[in-house]
């Protein structure tokens, strides 16, 4: 435990960077828009991804790099922006706020002053920070276990890109969603590189190398912005009561799919960004839509609009999978305000006032349907007539909806503690009316899942779930999140329980109270963690190494790719086979490499290059191909093969035997890794 920890602390300073990064920004827009504190610190990690994405893209046009500067600059434009905007909002609702409170006055309720509503908001703030305190140790623990050491990295065939775009960041100096995808050798093509480039950010800033500000960025996500969220959504749902925001912030910890299993599983390191937005943005939509916003005055109302509006960019551009699961998790909701607004227009008796305000209702209905049709296609990551499924069942449809109901997946263990902490928090909301619908939003992200990995190939499936890949790992994810405000409001359930049955036992009642919720606090932390979290983190530790047998670079490789970067020009690309660790010979260097990936889409020279590199002093074709790609180096490795046995692993035939072929002269070497210049095509 002592080596775990004492390992980190010199990149303590690239992971405060990270956490200032990704909530400073968001949390004093918000603020501007004059937000309660916990609204703004709920908030603040999507608000900070939209800055950081609107930042990325408008900097180019500005001249600007891609540094801190730059996004305190947008920072500091898109406050300005939220402080008009909310005096605005204040300015014209200042008369309605005023007939208001003469409205509370005529009917004798009484004004809270804000000296007798201080010590219970402190108190309130106090537990909102503990419980996230306390979601921040289990889980910071858990991913310390995971990542092992701050070098280690992912060595799975996703990370590959992944590193190699933060690379494609910094050597660009720009942050722009709309080119992160020319890492390929493409051309700049969008993707939702927020991540990515706010682990540039960390990287340049704290001066540390991309694995190790990608660990922290990860850090900072799973163990501050994840139940910051959470816990935010549970005082909206639910209220501010001390026991539920405990409950939730172990609850947070609770669950293998979420936050652990996207920092194992591809890894999904984008999704998982954004996916720990999904909570505070149905929060923010709550605060729209759901029935208590009847009760609150118009400038209220406004100002959640604004801040949804704000939210809903960073929950996109970090990831479109988490906008939908976002869709279908407020769909009730919606749903519900729509209904309750045609209930009140049809009571209304004058029929000409009746007659427009139906066309308006009819309209915005429509509107809602066409806006619901064009994301849900839109955002699919495949064209609507493919169904050939990236990702196929694994099971029948009764295992999953058991798996939903043992809140586990991918056949792992069931996890008792939290299946039946979901079912009581489910049972209880059916008496809640105002939250209510939650538990359909639940019901429906797990349908999703029972779709993706229970009901056999279709048309109908692809389309339910192919803006997910039809894979069930990112659905697992989705659905753990949303049931964790469930198991939370179950344990406030299970202490109610346990507090009265202690007090049929003639223990008084504070007492009974204090010594239930320790009990379901503690048996749920421990069972959870020993049943579910613990295997998780063993599974996840497995893909996270950097030594002599790691599966894609290794020790050797990295010793070498490190040399790199004296013995080859800056303007020179470096051939080698990308299953042999050779991809990141980019993210290391900086140098251009012909294969940045193992998916690496091949064209005509690239494909002869794989062939035939090796046959260069004999075949002009080959060398022709050379020229063109502007290769003068290559790399080869002896040491293990990423993957064994797949096919893809024999498409560079090409890269091998360079020792022996005329034409390559040997520049470096370090174990069975080696570096060579071509001279045949001089």
């Amino acid at each position: 435990m002592e080596t775990l920890i004492s390992s980190w602390i010199g990149v303590i300073p690239a992971a405060c960077v990270a956490l200032c990064l990704l909530t400073i920004p968001g949390f004093l827009v918000v603020m501007a828009a004059r937000a309660r504190l916990f609204t703004a610190v709920g908030l603040s990690g999507p608000v900070s991804a939209t800055i950081v994405a609107v930042s990325g893209v408008a900097a180019p046009h500005l001249g600007l790099g891609w540094d801190v500067l730059t996004v305190s600059f947008g920072t500091v434009i898109a406050a300005a922006v939220s402080f008009v905007v909310g005096l605005i909002i204040a300015r014209s609702t200042v008369v309605r706020s005023i007939d208001w409170k003469a409205t509370r006055k005529s009917e004798n309720v009484p004004e809270q002053t804000g000296r007798k509503l201080l010590p219970g908001a402190v108190r309130r703030e106090a537990v909102s920070f503990g419980a996230v305190a306390l979601a921040a140790c289990f889980i910071g623990f858990r991913f310390l276990q995971i990542f092992q050491r701050p070098e280690f990295l992912s060595q799975t065939a996703d990370n590959i890109f992944h590193l190699n775009v933060v690379r494609y960041i910094q050597e660009n100096d720009e942050g722009s969603i709309l080119t992160a995808g020319g890492v390929q050798g493409n051309g700049p093509e969008f993707y939702p590189a927020v991540w990515h480039s706010a682990v540039a950010l960390v990287a340049d800033t704290a001066q540390v190398g991309i694995p190790e500000a990608a660990n922290c960025v990860n850090i900072a996500i799973g163990c501050v912005l994840w139940p910051i969220g959470a816990v935010f959504l549970a005082r909206v749902l639910f209220g501010s009561k001390a026991l539920l925001l405990l409950s939730t912030g172990v609850a947070a910890s609770a669950f293998s799919a979420y936050p652990y299993l996207l920092v194992d599983w591809g890894v999904l390191y984008p999704n998982f960004y954004a996916m720990a937005f999904v909570l505070p943005a149905v929060a923010a939509a709550t605060r729209v839509f759901g029935r208590n916003a009847r009760g609150t005055d118009r400038e209220q109302i406004s100002t959640h609009i604004w801040l949804l509006l704000l939210v809903i960019p960073g929950l996109t551009l970090a990831h479109p999978n988490a906008l939908l699961v976002f869709i279908v998790a407020v769909l009730p909701l919606v749903l519900g305000a729509y209904v309750r607004c045609g209930v009140r227009l049809f009571a209304q008796q004058h029929a000409r006032a009746r007659l427009g305000k139906t066309a308006l209702f009819a309209g915005v209905g429509l509107l809602g349907v066409m806006g619901l049709a064009v994301a849900w296609v839109g955002l699919r990551p495949l064209p609507l007539g493919d169904f050939a499924n990236t990702w196929q069942p694994y099971q029948t449809t009764a295992q999953a909806i058991g798996e939903v109901l043992l809140t586990t997946h991918a056949g792992r263990n069931a996890a008792w503690a939290t299946a039946v902490l979901v079912l009581a928090g489910v049972v209880s909301l059916l008496r809640e009316r105002e939250s209510r619908w939650y538990i359909v939003s639940y019901l429906l992200v797990a349908s999703l899942f029972v779709f993706a990995s229970g009901v056999e190939n279709s048309p109908a499936r692809t389309f339910l779930t192919g803006g997910w890949y039809d894979d069930q790992n990112r659905l697992a994810a989705g659905a753990a999140i949303l049931a964790v405000p469930l198991a939370a409001q179950g344990m406030v359930v299970a202490a109610r329980s346990l507090t009265h049955g202690l007090q049929r036992l003639r223990v008084p009642v504070r007492p009974a109270a204090a010594v239930a919720s320790l009990i379901v606090l503690g048996t749920t932390f421990v069972v959870s963690q020993d049943t579910a979290v613990r295997p998780s983190v063993q599974k996840a530790m497995k893909a996270y190494s950097l030594g002599p047998n790691s599966d894609i670079m290794s020790t050797n490789e990295l010793e070498l790719y490190q040399q790199i970067e004296e013995l080859v020009p800056e303007e020179a690309v470096v051939a080698g086979n990308p299953w042999d660790g050779s991809a990141w010979v980019y993210m290391v260097t900086g140098r251009t490499v012909v294969f940045p990936h193992v998916q690496t889409l091949m064209t005509e020279d690239r494909a002869i290059v794989a062939a035939s590199l090796n046959r260069a002093y004999f075949d002009p074709q080959v060398c022709q191909a050379v020229d063109d790609l502007g290769i003068e180096y290559a790399v080869t490795s002896e040491e293990l093969i990423y993957l064994p046995g797949n096919p893809a692993n024999e498409m560079y035939p090409g890269i091998t035997g360079l020792d022996e072929a005329p034409g390559f002269e040997k520049v470096a070497e370090v174990g069975q890794v080696e570096l060579f210049r071509i001279t045949a095509c001089d």
